[in-house]
């Protein structure tokens, strides 16, 4: 009378084994805090009216080492601290030179809240509100990097050539015949041309030729065909060799802009890094810090320049 009982012991059994095993959940490692003390070297990208800048971090260079910043909500109050309390002036560098100071007139956070906020933001990278005391003509819109510590620039200014446009055009359209862009597709594009001096190659310059569209495609958002190209390259022995090539074509929204922003010893071996901004269409455009070395301009890193730094779901 008592089999009926055992039989389905052994059937409830058999059916627990074939259920499944659940799928462990991988241990992920937690992403390394920077290290912040009083005597680093924190980079900023100052930016905005020349009358209310912001500034906002975007780099470490202690050691000589340049990298991104991770922190937490106590390391971001504690650089806020130690490097943007009101009053406190740090200098600030443009195109190479040391340009003059900017001033902290509002930090993030104080006994007047937070400076700024957004929309379903709860823990925003740290801003401070300036006040800049230039050196020459300061634009409307303004764009420098400023330091914690002072960063050393050539004592003396480097001279550069007045065949930019020329030179740079040679160089930009081989690099887009080598990529396969058809001079049709450049024709209505905007074309810039500048001499850096970066310290860079033998001769200390580097040539940067650029085809920019300015309309982005102009056939709605998003749509329509565009192409990006920036070259850099130095001078050698008469032959300007690229040393760095962006090429992106396509639909507007698949393609990506690089714009060079500014350049400037920032870990002190007397050749610059050159602060680059790239862009997609409806995504939050990035910094990116090229460096230079074994003659070619190389990316140190890609810093996104999202301002909220709350988790965001993985895909």
């Amino acid at each position: 009378m008592r089999r009926p009982v055992i039989i389905a012991s052994i059937l409830a059994l058999l059916s627990a084994c074939d259920k499944p095993e659940p799928t462990p959940v991988p241990d992920v490692p937690a992403v390394p805090l920077t290290a912040i003390t009083p005597t680093s070297t924190i980079l900023f990208s100052v930016f905005g009216s020349k009358e209310e800048p912001r500034l906002v971090p975007l780099a470490i260079a202690d050691g000589g080492r340049l990298s991104g910043i991770t922190l937490d909500a106590t390391g971001w109050r504690l650089l806020d601290s130690l490097f943007l309390s009101k009053g406190k002036k740090l200098p600030i560098y443009r195109n190479g030179a040391e340009s003059g100071t900017v001033e902290i007139v509002k930090p993030m956070w104080s006994d007047e809240g937070e400076l700024y906020s957004l929309p379903g933001c709860t823990m925003l990278l740290p801003q401070a509100q300036g006040r800049i005391a230039a050196k020459g003509f300061v634009e409307a819109s303004v764009e420098y990097l400023a330091s914690t510590t002072p960063l050393t620039q050539p004592k003396t200014e480097r001279r550069v050539p007045r065949d930019a446009e020329t030179r740079g055009r040679s160089m930009a359209n081989t690099v887009a015949a080598a990529k396969e862009v058809g001079a049709e597709e450049l024709a209505n594009l905007e074309f810039v041309a500048r001499w850096l001096p970066t310290g860079a190659g033998p001769n200390g310059l580097t040539l940067m030729g650029s085809f920019v569209d300015p309309s982005g495609g102009d056939a709605g958002p998003g749509a329509g065909h565009s192409v990006n190209l920036v070259a850099l390259a130095e001078d050698s022995a008469g032959t300007m060799l690229p040393s760095y090539t962006h090429v992106s074509q396509g639909e507007v929204r698949d393609v990506e802009f690089q714009r060079l922003v500014n350049h400037a010893d920032l870990d002190g071996d007397g050749v610059d890094e050159l602060l680059v901004e790239a862009s997609k269409y409806a995504a939050t455009p990035e910094w990116v810090v090229l460096k230079y070395a074994a003659g070619r301009w190389r990316a140190v890193f890609r810093v996104s320049q999202d301002w909220c730094l709350d988790v965001k779901p993985a895909p």
